[in-house]
C-alpha cells in the first residue's frame, strides 16, 4: 500500500482509499473502488493486486478467533451482575 501513497498523492486518494477499506458492505467496497478508478484506472488497478481479504473490512471474517473476550462492555457487565452470578439468566434480569 506504500507504493500506491508514492505513485497517487492528494487527499482525494487517500480519503477513497480509507473508505474503500473501511467499507462494512461489499457494495459500498465496489462503489468506492469504482470511484478511485474514475479518478485513475491504474490506482484500482494497483489496489486490486493485494487481496480486499487482507484490508478491506468488508471481507474480514466475523468469526470470534478465541475463548476470551476481554473489553469494557464485558467488564461493565460482569460488574453489573456480581451479586446474582450464581443464579439463572431470568432471575439475573429480574433482580436488575
Amino acid at each position: 500500500m506504500s507504493d500506491m501513497q508514492k505513485k497517487w498523492r492528494g487527499g482525494q486518494y487517500k480519503k477513497l482509499l480509507w473508505w474503500a477499506a473501511w467499507s462494512t458492505y461489499e457494495e459500498d467496497f465496489k462503489d468506492h473502488l469504482k470511484e478511485i478508478g474514475r479518478m485513475n484506472v491504474d490506482a484500482a488497478i494497483s489496489l486490486l493486486k493485494y487481496p480486499p481479504q487482507t484490508w478491506c473490512r468488508a471481507y474480514f471474517t466475523t468469526n470470534c478467533k478465541n475463548d476470551t473476550v476481554d473489553n469494557n462492555f464485558s467488564e461493565s457487565f460482569n460488574s453489573w451482575i456480581r451479586e446474582a452470578r450464581h443464579k439463572a439468566i431470568i432471575d439475573i434480569l429480574e433482580e436488575n
